[in-house]
């Protein structure tokens, strides 16, 4: 449990966390207990080589998996991820356990070693300065802001090799005393593989996070470019949008001036409907803002989306203009998408909202969606059959507001679907 936390660093917490945390440490400890007693109830008094060996590989797996339940159970990820978490911490506590029996050989030279020396150095600050070393020196910078890679299959394969092996080797390793020089040479040597086998595995490990970063920013690089072809035609049909109401007022206008009095009275209040759109423009205090809103509302008012704001675009002056296109735009991108399918037009419904709260920056995207949303480690899993080719955007926004050192949250609310940024106005993006 100690060396889970270098795993679980940085990960989402679940609602009611700390509550969660104290009921899933005691459902743990019980079950552990049952763990330990079951094989023993089931096969009493059989204590052969093979069977009580067996025992003790029972309980160690499933003290593993019970781990890999508990992350589970306290953090928003999927338990193949949470599973990940206990195989990584399961390495590090066996090169901890290890280091302990060569520092014990080499201290007290097969003499008893205190209770107290035991369970306070030897069982619980040994893997706190393992935990502590191998998440700050070979976890935190590669493992930390990746957490979607947890999902990588190579990884998962690797490390469950690396838990049976190592679990395997403990229990049918010869015990070693090191009474003699002899043995505590043995013992170094025959423990000092066992570490470097298992912290060869570990590297291997953030080994493939490398790799399935590069990967992922493959996927990404080749999502972008999708996404500025989309944005692309957008911006063709907004053009387009443009130049038909153009075309529609000079014609308008010609008919006026071969109109009767009544009949032009008609006619101008039509065209004042028409052209309602532009008697408005949009004005934030922002022109990053007002760009993607002015974008995004001739495009709801071709396709009958009543799109409402209320925007404070002065709070967005520490944002990146790219920054600011990216979210806002795959945010309303999104719930145009959205209520695009709904065939009642008076349904189709997209609210926004950019504010401070106190030194946060509070955004608000809603829209009506009466299908449901799956979500998946607190994100909208996409309904679309190409899977690899879309969700980019919900990522997108994620990955935006964390860069900003605030989070974003989706989920559904009175069938409409929300999202919500918070952002600290602390001042520029950091570097990159």
């Amino acid at each position: 449990l100690i060396c889970d936390i270098a795993f679980w660093a940085g990960l989402s917490k679940r609602r009611h966390f700390l509550l969660r945390m104290a009921a899933g440490v005691a459902g743990w400890v019980i079950l552990s207990l049952l763990s330990a007693l079951l094989p023993g109830l089931l096969l009493p008094g059989n204590e052969s080589y093979i069977i009580s060996h067996l025992k003790e590989l029972v309980y160690f797996i499933s003290v593993t998996f019970l781990n890999a339940l508990l992350a589970f159970f306290c953090f928003d990820i999927r338990y193949s991820s949470a599973l990940f978490t206990a195989i990584g911490a399961y390495s590090i506590e066996h090169i901890a356990s290890r280091f302990s029996y060569i520092l014990k050989a080499c201290i007290y030279a097969g003499n008893p070693v205190p209770t107290a020396v035991t369970h306070c150095i030897f069982n619980f600050l040994i893997p706190i300065v393992f935990s502590g070393g191998f998440y700050f020196f070979l976890i935190r910078k590669r493992i930390k802001d990746n957490k979607v890679l947890y999902r990588d299959r190579k990884v998962l394969i690797i490390s469950g090799v690396n838990l049976f092996v190592c679990i395997v080797l403990s229990i049918f390793e010869p015990t070693i005393g090191g009474a003699s020089l002899e043995e505590i040479l043995v013992l170094c040597s025959n423990y000092g593989c066992v570490i470097l086998a298992c912290y060869l595995c570990l590297l291997l490990q953030v080994g493939y996070f490398r790799e399935s970063a590069l990967d992922e920013k493959n996927r990404t690089l080749t999502k972008m470019l999708q996404m500025e072809r989309e944005k692309q035609r957008l911006s063709k049909e907004t053009i387009e949008i443009i130049n038909l109401k153009c075309h529609d007022l000079r014609h308008q206008i010609r008919m006026l001036e071969q109109q009767a009095p009544e009949e032009r009275s008609r006619s101008l209040k039509n065209l004042s409907d028409a052209i309602h759109i532009y008697d408005s423009m949009v004005s934030t205090g922002n022109s990053s803002v007002d760009l993607v809103l002015m974008e995004k509302k001739l495009l709801c008012e071709k396709y009958s989306i009543k799109f409402s704001y209320l925007v404070d675009g002065g709070r967005f002056s520490f944002m990146d203009e790219a920054d600011i296109y990216a979210m806002l735009g795959n945010m309303l991108e999104n719930a145009m998408e959205s209520v695009e399918k709904e065939p009642d037009p008076e349904k189709r419904i997209i609210t926004f909202l950019a504010r401070a709260k106190e030194d946060m920056l509070y955004i608000s995207m809603e829209n009506y969606c009466a299908a449901p949303v799956v979500f998946e480690d607190g994100l909208p899993v996409t309904s679309k059959d190409e899977k690899a080719f879309h969700g980019f955007g919900v990522q997108s926004i994620l990955h935006i507001a964390q860069s900003y050192g605030g989070d974003a949250r989706f989920h559904m609310e009175n069938q409409f679907f929300v999202v919500e940024v918070l952002l600290p106005m602390t001042g520029a993006k950091p570097p990159q």
